[in-house]
């Protein structure tokens, strides 16, 4: 069995990282804990910490769009979608090079530790920790900045976030065909599932392509079909 002092985060490397620095270490640790390794060592997960995370990550992006933006509700959806989606959050995990100290079972730790949906996880997990060791309003100034957004460049942020769903369902709408997506293949345990998406313009099936999330799935087979179509 693996010696205790080998599975103990190093705390000071990672709040560096962070920029933030814990009062309760242990909310941290417990952030850093990916189920599997909770699973295997009896110890609490980063789960409940995601949970709450999401909510406070969803009301701080809801509240800046909302305070900075005049746009029509509809709008400030999708701009808080793009914000707070998994490759975006995960790219923010990749930024502050954090991906190495999630705590993972022996085995596939590489693999889980490149996931989009787990690293996901872990920014909205530390959000929630970083909040129950504070308050909402350190929080809320943490997440924001980790985001790299405010009033003068949420927007650019936002339009290099293609959506190619849309842009197909726009293009296809024009010319009277419907389009479908349907997963043709799941494989994978639940924390390292990966999907495989097929798509049918009017019926007539298409491109596939897989990722870890369906929406992701769905939005690079759009974007296959976008350029196949000569669209983009």
């Amino acid at each position: 069995m693996i010696e205790k002092t080998k599975l103990t985060p190093n705390f000071a490397e990672v709040e560096k990282k962070l920029g933030y620095r814990f009062s309760n270490k242990e909310l941290l640790e417990t952030a850093l804990t990916h189920t599997t390794y909770a699973n295997t060592y009896n110890v609490e997960s980063n789960q409940r910490l995601e949970f709450l995370g999401d909510a406070v990550l969803g009301v701080t992006v809801a509240e800046f769009l909302y305070r900075n933006f005049n746009d029509r509700e509809g709008v400030l959806s999708k701009m808080r979608s793009n914000l707070v989606d998994e490759e975006n959050l995960s790219k923010v995990i990749d930024k502050m090079h954090l991906k190495e100290h999630l705590r993972v079972a022996e085995g596939g730790s590489k693999e889980l530790q490149n996931l989009h949906s787990v690293k996901a996880d872990l920014f909205e997990a530390i959000l929630g920790a970083i909040f129950l060791d504070s308050n909402f309003h350190t929080a809320q100034g943490w997440c924001l900045n980790k985001l790299g957004i405010d009033k003068s460049n949420a927007k650019k942020k936002i339009v290099a976030t293609k959506d190619y769903k849309s842009m197909l369902q726009e293009a296809m709408q024009q010319q009277g065909k419907k389009v479908a997506y349907k997963i043709i293949k799941q494989e994978g345990k639940p924390h390292e599932r990966e999907y495989t998406i097929q798509i049918a313009i009017d019926g007539e099936l298409g491109k596939t392509a897989t990722s870890t999330s369906k929406k992701m799935a769905e939005m690079e087979v759009a974007k296959i079909t976008l350029k196949d179509k000569g669209l983009i």
